[in-house]
Parts: C-alpha cells; structure tokens; sequence
C-alpha cells in the first residue's frame, strides 16, 4: 500500500507540473507579453505630437529568434540617445531590467514577478540607490491582457489605478487612471489603423479625455 500510494503521490506531482508547464508555455516570451504576431527581430515606435507632423520621441526594441527583449534603446528627435536598457531572464521570463540615463549612469532598476501563466503580476521599482521608490501589481483576465495596474509609492500607499479594456485583438482601446480616492483623473483611448502582414498594428491615435494627444507609428523587422 506505501508503495501504491507513492506513486499516486508521484503522478499527482507529474501532472500539476505539466499542468503548470502549460500554462506558463502559453506566454512565453515577450513577443506573447506585447501581443506582437510573427517571429519580429527590432520594433521601432515614433511618437508624434496630435497632429502627426512633429516626431518627439523614437524607441527601438530588439528581440531574439526566441522572441525575448535583449535591447531597448530610446531617442531624441534629433537622434541623441536619451535612455537605454538591459535584460536580465529566468528562463523565458524578464526577471530584472536595468535603465541606463544617456550618460550611462543607471536610473531605474526594476525586478518581475510571474504568475504560473507568465504574466507579470508584480514590478518593483528602484533608483539608482538601490532604494525602493514604486511597486506595480497588475491582474490580468483569461486572455493575458492586463485589466488593472495599481500603483504604489515608497511608503506602501496606492496613489493610481488604472483600469483597461481591450478588443479582440488584444489591443488596449481604452484606460481609465484613477487617484488614491478613487476620483476619475484621465481616460485614455486608442484608435488603431493599418496592420502588416503579420496582424501587427502600424498605426495608433491616442487621446486623452477625447482629445487628441499623441500619433504612434510602427516599424517591424522579422527574422
């Protein structure tokens, strides 16, 4: 009967953690986490102002043939390098990224927390002292898309919430940003336009409040 009995334990054990490998395998990497389709080597993202006629920042994100972040570079305008960023993984998950200023000093150093489905349910914030200074705790709905974000300071206290919804893309369309008393600050919608052909969006209008705040265009590079 021990004997028996071990091996139902045995099984047991296998199959929650095949269960678990399942699970997690379902975002595995940051690729899935961003929604972005296709096997993409670099995404460049440049913000325009409302009108779309005045380019104010430019991100590139590069990726390997596994579909994780090894860069993440931001810049000017005019060109100049404003941050720059490192990666640090367990596995297929983003477990500490490092945020460099232009000069190369660090800025930000941020560590992540996943759930069994790869979602990153926790980011801890610190500055270059090493001094905590903002926790993030996200949930997340049945298809990975992040629905709520609460912010927290130094001390513990939430000071912003920040409800989403998404369609049926996985495109956030709409964010709703909350103070620590629960007053309405700002409503973020998204108005998506053009897709490659992988099913990535190419173009985003974001408006805050129903104005017009900020044009998105996308450049993406496939292995």
């Amino acid at each position: 009967m021990k004997i028996t009995h071990t091996i139902i334990l045995l099984l047991i054990f296998s199959l929650s953690a095949n269960a678990q490998s399942h699970l997690h395998n379902q975002f595995k990497n940051d690729l899935a986490r961003q929604k972005l389709q296709g096997k993409v080597k670099s995404l460049t993202e440049k913000e325009y102002n409302a009108q779309g006629d005045s380019l104010s920042l430019r991100s590139v994100s590069g990726f390997n043939d596994s579909g994780n972040l090894v860069s993440f570079s931001t810049y000017s305008p005019e060109g100049a390098v404003l941050s720059r960023a490192t990666f640090k993984y367990k596995g297929d998950s983003l477990v500490e990224e490092n945020r460099y200023k232009a000069d190369g000093t660090l800025n930000v150093k941020t560590t992540c927390i996943y759930d069994v489905k790869g979602n990153k349910i926790e980011e801890d914030n610190y500055d270059a002292g090493n001094v905590l200074f903002l926790k993030v705790l996200n949930k997340f709905d049945g298809k990975g898309n992040r629905i709520v974000k609460d912010s927290y300071n130094e001390f513990g206290g939430l000071f912003l919430k920040c409800n989403s919804k998404f369609d049926d893309d996985g495109n956030e369309i709409s964010a709703k940003e909350y103070d620590s008393h629960h007053g309405l600050k700002y409503t973020t919608t998204y108005e998506y336009s053009g897709t490659d052909k992988e099913g990535n969006w190419l173009k985003r209008t974001t408006y805050k409040n129903d104005d017009p705040a900020t044009v998105t265009e996308r450049e993406i590079d496939y292995w």
